[in-house]
């Protein structure tokens, strides 16, 4: 429900209501991203509470944070309140990925993961619909408070989590030279992922004056295809194996990114953007790697070193991005992106979570 009224409404609402610039974006989409930064060392102050409970908490915060927009009225207060949701939501999203794991039945996780999805996925469409319905009499700010209420319930309603499944001893901040291509594969994924959230619908804003009813139809399109295909393409994972599928994903990404610096076909583009969103097993693949080659004490720490090693990317890349716009127009922007998608493809030949599951790999540090 958050990211289903975010990520709809966002584009539209900051260049209605502020008329923002790419540069100005970017500095607010790195700023945002700073939590990233953090998420591992916060992970390790809190690794000795109850998952369940820190996860809440963080949602509560997610709630505020998008709750506040309706008080939105410069690039200044954009920027404070994205920072307040962002915090509780690098948080979550570790909590997230590895409670999905530990509430999973054994074996097939990435089929779960990709049920999982679908749920994700239906909220958007009826946050979707929300939008389309309330819009015209609540404006972006009457939906912008249902959303902040809504992520608050869901916060109150993992404070009765089962917490059985609970790992007893996990550890703290871990970095370990096994880890590292996963490390490596999250940072390029943060670069990549980041310039398009970013710039994919601001562009098609900013530039080709896609108005928010097409944004709203756009989205709401893009996520009733993912509802009916995310448990398939977690099968998918389990079938052909990550190197496998996160090879197609950087494939596609190639082109898609190709696409978008080089058409100027509105049609082609809203397709384009389907695409990339319909290509998300390789960030299942991602997860189902981890859990494959870390020990049940060190998965949710090296997810969230995951994460880290993703915002470090993803600090930069809309900072950067937003600046290259200014001086050498947007196409730039996605070029990069498809430079990038080429050598994670390159990168991710090196993936094999049997053997490197197995070896012991050496630690670099653990706190």
């Amino acid at each position: 429900m958050f990211f289903g009224v975010q990520m709809t409404l966002f584009n539209n609402f900051i260049v209605d209501r502020l008329n923002i610039e790419p540069h100005q974006l970017g500095s607010v989409e790195a700023l945002r991203e700073v939590p990233g930064f953090l998420n591992a060392f916060f992970l390790a102050l809190i690794i000795r509470f109850a998952p369940a409970k820190i996860a809440a908490i963080a949602l509560l915060v997610m709630g505020v944070g998008i709750a506040a927009y309706s008080q939105v009225s410069s690039v200044f207060l954009l920027a404070a309140f994205s920072l307040v949701w962002s915090l509780g939501f690098h948080c979550w999203l570790p909590l997230e990925q590895s409670m999905g794991l530990a509430y999973s039945p054994s074996g097939n996780k990435g089929r779960w993961l990709g049920q999982l999805r679908s749920i994700h996925s239906l909220a958007w469409l009826v946050s979707i619909g929300l939008c389309m319905l309330l819009l015209e009499y609540l404006h972006y700010e009457g939906i912008f408070v249902i959303a902040g209420v809504c992520t608050g319930i869901g916060g109150l309603a993992l404070l009765f989590i089962d917490r059985s499944n609970n790992p007893s001893s996990e550890k703290g901040l871990v970095l370990k030279r096994r880890y590292m291509l996963y490390y490596a594969l999250n940072f390029l994924q943060g670069l990549r992922k980041q310039m398009f959230i970013t710039f994919a619908i601001f562009a098609l804003v900013k530039v080709h004056g896609m108005q928010v009813e097409t944004t709203m139809v756009l989205v709401l399109i893009n996520q009733v295809l993912i509802t009916l295909t995310a448990s398939w393409m977690g099968r998918l994972v389990d079938r052909y194996g990550e190197r496998w599928m996160l090879s197609v994903s950087y494939v596609v990404l190639v082109f898609v990114f190709l696409g978008y610096a080089l058409i100027d076909h509105r049609l082609s583009l809203y397709g384009l953007y389907c695409l990339d969103n319909l290509i998300f097993f390789g960030g299942i693949a991602l997860t189902t790697y981890a859990h494959k080659i870390a020990p049940p004490d060190e998965l949710k720490p090296t997810l969230a070193m995951g994460v880290t090693m993703n915002h470090v990317a993803a600090v930069a890349a809309p900072l950067i991005g937003g600046y290259a716009w200014l001086v050498f127009g947007y196409e730039v922007i996605f070029i990069t992106g498809s430079i990038l998608a080429f050598v994670s493809l390159v990168v991710a030949q090196w993936v094999d979570p049997e053997k490197q599951g197995l070896s012991g790999g050496t630690k670099v540090a653990v706190s």
